[in-house]
């Protein structure tokens, strides 16, 4: 007879039979949407369902429990199914319920555990184990206790308890999930926009791509009253190379004329090369990353030598700079963007045109004369032409002229007012205007104030005034540069009844547009007027702000792994939006301060990561720490300041932990805290201070504190910041593998790549550096810091092998990419390796200077003395190369004291240059002879491979110099063998021409031929012309 079906089997059958078609419909969803841990919940459940279905249940001690927890897990996933199907925002989950989903795939993790250690079968083991067993069993039904509550409250679904409920209701959800995924393959309708908000639809440079943005603006339909102003511009411009600058107020048509000459026939005919660039969302900062992209340059980074040689190689060009006030006008930013105009005037070949606000042009630039005056209103006879082409002719003519009046003929305020008519009459508008602005005009009204009074005509239409929501939004809007998405907009909670509705009343009023991103914004002028006359309530701004905190927790808590790439692209979108919000929160009154600074140190660290710098609102939490008084704040604080302390100079370090520690001891526990500040102490005593047993010191103990907090996140981190060898290194992956911490990992394989290198296994070392960088693409970290960092450690290989050509290759690459304000290390580290590659390959001395001088600069600013004696090393080298032997002995033996016991590389660096006697003078033999025995033990205590090699090298010149040749030839045959295992190619050279020399003063000169000809290809291999030459000499004249 078959054995009997107990009880507990049937139900595990039943409850297995529901699951699985469930698991079904949350992988059609994760494929449609791609909400972040969807994917972990589907394949963690069907792994849950494996260990049951191997295991013996009815052996099993807690098979009830076991069971009760898989039918929870059941409830939990239906409820998460009806949340993306209740979703407003097209199946889509805001920040807090992604967080909530990140909670239950660790509940998921924790019972996998649980049932795994049920399965092991070792009784007398898990005996001993019941305690931890039974906590584990506490947390696993606590855990899934929350997420039901959650998930219910937030999908207003019963949790399902009957088995043959759970069963009707998988039919039914899987009919609304289907219907759901065909919703989001159907097409979205496009926002419709007005042609206004078409003409001032811009473009905003953190979004750009990699492609070009050089698509010229279409020439506007509608253009009246400018033709004097056109001839005479047509005219400078046709005689080639001019400089020109539109002036005049906001609105004034300055853009408008610009694009008519863009596209004149005269002015197509003379320039090969035309470019349009919208400055009006750009920072100094930006400008140049903005320029490049519109000439489609890559991206990111310092591009201004790029645009200035991109540019400087197009026979004639034109370039068009709109709306560049926004960059010039503040003061901090305004010498930097007159340097870039001036380095674009230079350029011959290059027609400058720029628009802006005011009556005064930046200065370092010689304008062409005679200048062309401001632009001035329309006259009255081009104003009415705007007029009737937009709100047509049937108006009575007196009421045009009342309407043009009020405008002051400003061409924005024509439009506005235009489009007003063409929706609700003249009569309408003439009417609110005597109720709302009769004594302004009595005072006669500057023209600044007609565009504000045109834009209140906007602001009071009954679309606007019907519709009160969507005044609202545009008051939101007033404060958000970056705009809002649809997503954003119905994701964030806003008190605004049928938002998407109100959205369209902006947009078909022209008070806001939608760009490229289908984002809601609003134009600058108009942002101006509303954030000075409606600004936004707190209650507005609010939830808002609560969205953003949690997508910053979201991205702070699951930061690294493969769920938040869509977040990094989200708070990137959103970088102008945090700024402005934090800001307007970091006040001493603000109840939620406390969360306000979380999230600003939260921005921080995104910016550190992201390769972006320090973000300036972290200057701005001094001032409201101490009204009123929070110890944890302070603390917080005190950590991320640590934690961005290459960027930034911190005058108290040492004060600065001392009231974190007191705070620990006295005020308040938080483990997890305490661990990230005990991390940041030690990478701060790691990296900046050199004081490495200081750091350990701390390392260890914030490991210690996250074991104690269960943070397996922070443990990786620690793990990896600890790391002092392979094995240490490899530990903190597999941590952060089981955390599912990407950028935890990739930093490991990033350690453990430094092993293999000095180690001297290259190769493996590169493979890593690939690996590593793979995994931070995955997780969205691609292009920021660790990134760049790993780049240069290839560099850095490539540098070692004397492979200059592929180093200098990567290191001009990683300069291109970063720039002094974003990833200014990367950026210096770069530029000192470039000179310090071109010290080797025998580039003109003053571009190795200029590189050398710039990068010292850049560390000096922060006070990176690591780079500022990283570049006063070249520069020995670089005099040692010019023959000023007594310049160069003081530098390296400056840079060797002051490194000796803080970094490896500068010491050996100046111990294989003092020590090789072959390029001092005869009277220094004696003092490098010295340094190069202490070369020799340097190595045999650091345990460095290829140091080793190049000081036997180095001995090996003294005894040949010495007439040793016997020891001499040994040192040399040791040393190349080592040079060769390791793929080292200059120096391989080094030794092959020795031992020729040597071989012929031996009469052997077949042996000779043969070794100079192998040192020939070394020294071609690693770009040493002079070598090759020494050795083709040699060969012509044995």
């Amino acid at each position: 007879m078959p054995p009997e079906i107990t009880v507990a089997e049937t139900r595990m059958n039943d409850i297995i039979t529901s699951l699985k078609p469930t698991i079904r419909l949350l992988n059609d969803i994760h494929g449609a949407v791609g909400t972040p841990f969807v994917g972990v919940i589907s394949s963690t459940t069907l792994s849950l369902i494996n260990t049951i279905e191997v295991g013996n249940m009815n052996a099993k001690k807690y098979k009830e429990e076991s069971l009760q927890l898989l039918e929870d897990i059941h409830g939990v996933i239906y409820t998460i199914l009806e949340c993306h199907i209740k979703s407003e925002s097209a199946g889509s989950l805001p920040p807090v319920m992604l967080n909530e989903l990140g909670k239950f795939t660790q509940t998921l993790c924790k019972i996998d555990t649980f049932l795994q250690v049920q399965n092991e079968g070792n009784k007398i083991k898990n005996f001993f184990r019941q305690r931890e067993i039974n906590t584990l069993l506490k947390d696993c039904q606590a855990g899934l206790k929350h997420s039901s509550e959650v998930f219910k409250v937030k999908s207003g679904t019963t949790i399902l308890t009957s088995l043959k409920d759970m069963q009707e209701a998988a039919d039914n959800i899987q009919t609304e999930v289907l219907e759901l995924i065909s919703t989001l393959s159907e097409p979205t309708t496009s926002d419709t926009a007005s042609s206004v908000s078409q003409m001032y639809r811009t473009f905003n440079s953190s979004q750009a791509s990699s492609e070009s943005f050089s698509m010229l603006p279409a020439a506007p339909k509608i253009f009246h009253g400018r033709q004097s102003q056109l001839t005479d511009l047509v005219q400078v411009l046709d005689k080639g190379s001019a400089r020109v600058a539109i002036l005049g107020p906001g609105g004034i048509g300055k853009t408008s004329l610009a694009k008519v000459v863009l596209h004149h026939p005269d002015i197509v005919a003379k320039y090969e090369s035309r470019f349009f660039v919208p400055c009006d969302s750009s920072t100094n900062i930006e400008l140049a990353a903005l320029i490049g992209a519109h000439l489609g340059l890559k991206p990111g980074g310092d591009l201004i030598s790029l645009v200035i040689q991109h540019l400087a190689g197009i026979p004639a060009s034109s370039l068009i700079l709109d709306n560049l006030e926004t960059a010039w006008e503040p003061t901090i930013s305004r010498r930097g963007v007159e340097k870039l105009l001036a380095l674009l005037t230079d350029i011959p070949c290059l027609t400058l045109i720029i628009t802006m606000r005011g009556g005064e042009r930046p200065a370092q630039v010689h304008w062409t004369r005679p200048f062309l005056p401001p632009l001035e209103p329309l006259s009255n006879d081009a104003a009415r032409q705007t007029f009737i082409e937009i709100a047509d002719d049937f108006h009575e003519p007196r009421d045009i002229d009342q309407l043009l009046h009020l405008t002051d003929n400003m061409p924005l305020a024509v439009d506005l007012i235009a489009h007003l008519v063409g929706y609700e009459g003249c009569s309408n508008i003439l009417m609110r205007w005597e109720t709302e602005k009769t004594a302004l005009i009595s005072n006669g009204f500057d023209r600044h104030s007609s565009l504000d009074t045109s834009i209140q005509i906007s602001l009071s239409s009954p679309r606007i005034t019907s519709s009160p929501g969507a005044m609202d939004l545009l008051r939101l809007l007033s404060i958000l540069p970056d705009g809002l998405s649809n997503m954003e907009l119905l994701q964030s909670g806003l008190p605004i009844q049928d938002i998407l509705s109100c959205k369209a009343v902006l947009l078909g009023t022209s008070l806001a547009y939608s760009d490229g991103q289908k984002r809601l914004k609003s134009l600058i002028p108009i942002r101006e007027h509303v954030q000075r006359h409606h600004h936004p309530t707190e209650s507005l701004i609010l939830p808002l702000q609560k969205y953003f905190q949690a997508l910053l927790h979201f991205y702070h808590k699951y930061g690294g792994s493969h769920h938040i790439t869509d977040t990094i692209t989200q708070i990137t979108l959103n970088l102008g939006n945090l700024h402005q919000i934090l800001l307007l929160g970091l006040h001493s009154k603000n109840f939620d301060l406390a969360d306000i600074i979380a999230c600003t140190c939260s921005l921080s660290e995104f910016n550190q990561l992201t390769g972006r710098g320090h973000h300036p609102l972290m200057d701005h939490i001094p001032n409201v720490l101490s009204d009123p008084y929070d110890p944890r704040l302070e603390v917080l604080y005190i950590t991320e300041v640590l934690s961005s302390a290459k960027a930034k100079v911190i005058d108290n370090p040492e004060s600065l932990a001392a009231t974190a520690i007191s705070h620990f001891n006295t005020c308040f526990e938080d483990l997890v805290l305490e661990a990230q500040f005990y991390r940041a102490l030690g990478l701060y005593y790691l990296d900046k201070a050199f004081e490495s047993d200081k750091a350990i010191q701390f390392l260890e103990k914030a490991l210690s504190l996250a074991k104690s907090a269960e943070d397996t996140n922070q443990e990786a981190w620690i793990l990896i910041s600890l790391a002092k060898g392979q094995s240490l290194a490899t530990e903190g992956q597999k941590v952060a593998k089981l955390s599912g911490n990407l950028y935890e990992e990739a930093k490991g394989l990033w350690i453990e790549a430094g092993c293999c290198a000095d180690l001297g296994d290259y190769k493996k070392g590169v493979l890593l550096l690939h690996r590593g960088r793979e995994l931070l693409a995955l997780c969205g970290m691609a292009g920021g810091n660790l990134d760049n960092t790993m780049m240069n450690n290839e560099a850095d290989v490539y540098l070692v092998k004397s492979e200059y050509a592929e180093a200098r290759k990567i290191q001009t690459q990683i300069a291109q990419k970063t720039s002094i304000d974003q990833d200014m290390l990367n950026h210096a580290y770069a530029l000192s390796s470039i000179g310090e590659i071109d010290v080797m390959i025998g580039t003109d001395e003053q571009n190795i200077q200029q590189n050398l001088n710039k990068a010292k600069t850049l560390f000096g600013s922060v006070q990176y003395m690591q780079g500022v004696f990283h570049c006063e090393k070249v520069f020995a080298d670089l005099n040692l190369r010019k023959g000023d032997t007594m310049t160069a002995k003081i530098a390296f033996e400056k840079c060797f004291h002051w490194s000796w016991r803080k970094t490896a590389d500068i010491p050996t660096y100046c111990l294989q240059r003092m020590g090789d006697v072959t390029r001092w003078n005869a009277a220094d033999f004696d003092w490098s002879s010295q340094w190069a025995v202490i070369y020799l033990a340097f190595v045999q205590i650091s345990q460095e491979r290829l140091g080793l090699y190049k000081a036997l090298f180095c001995l090996g010149t003294v005894f040949m110099t010495l007439g040793d040749k016997v020891t001499a030839e040994s040192l040399f045959t040791v040393a190349l063998g080592g040079f060769t295992t390791m793929g080292v190619h200059h120096s391989m050279a080094d030794c092959l021409l020795k031992l020729g020399d040597m071989a012929k003063n031996l009469g052997d000169l077949d042996r000779a031929k043969a070794l100079w000809i192998e040192a020939h290809s070394c020294f071609e291999r690693s770009s040493q012309p002079e070598g090759m030459t020494q050795i083709n000499n040699r060969l012509a004249n044995p």
